[in-house]
């Protein structure tokens, strides 16, 4: 059985579609090019809607040389691949801030936070991530692909049901984490297509 990759999920895509499949994502043609230029994106913003078991990493931050301003005594500079700030070590709830790409506090280092992680090899995804994001790219490329919009709910339909089915399933597996992370889903379902993100643990910003 072949390995899974970004051309496989590509394919899952256009089949969703209704259109011819591809060799590969990085050959010369309009369908490859249109596909290429959205996956990245796609599979970024799916990662970021769920705290998924498989994407979700460690770290510990030394804080950054120069403090902020004011406000706060420490700042820390989020890990390159980070996508989404699940947890931050803070037994006595120090308050804290997400500001860009770094946490402003006054926890001292090193700070240590659990979060989602950009997983760029397809291999390490989980088979319902995989489906779900393939439905998400045929939902994404549709109507560039096929110059036609009429699919685009059915296939958003689609994308809700195969989100659901991962995220439940990832759901079951153990995890020390209660984050809320279905109401990008809710806001989908009732009222059609959204790019919500759900808020992270921590102080409300």
């Amino acid at each position: 059985m072949p390995s899974p990759s970004e051309t496989s999920i590509a394919n899952a895509a256009l089949t969703l579609l209704g259109e011819r499949r591809i060799n590969d994502l990085d050959e010369n043609s309009k369908t490859a090019n249109v596909l290429k230029e959205r996956y990245d994106e796609v599979r970024d913003a799916l990662l970021r809607r769920h705290p998924w078991n498989f994407a979700t990493a460690r770290a510990q931050i030394a804080k950054e040389v120069t403090a902020p301003t004011w406000g706060f005594d420490n700042s820390y500079t989020f890990p390159s691949d980070l996508l989404r700030l699940l947890e931050v070590e803070n037994p006595n709830h120090w308050p804290y801030r997400v500001e860009g790409r770094s946490i402003v506090t006054d926890l001292d280092a090193p700070l240590q936070i659990v979060y989602t992680k950009e997983i760029t090899v397809v291999g390490e995804m989980d088979v319902l991530f995989r489906q779900a994001l393939a439905a998400d790219l045929a939902a994404d490329v549709a109507e560039s692909i096929t110059g036609d919009d009429s699919k685009v709910r059915l296939l958003q339909a689609i994308v809700i049901q195969k989100v659901r089915d991962a995220r439940n399933t990832d759901g079951q597996e153990p995890s020390p984490r209660a984050i809320e992370s279905s109401e990008w889903l809710d806001s989908r379902e009732e009222s059609g297509p959204q790019r919500g993100i759900p808020s992270g643990t921590g102080t409300p910003l």
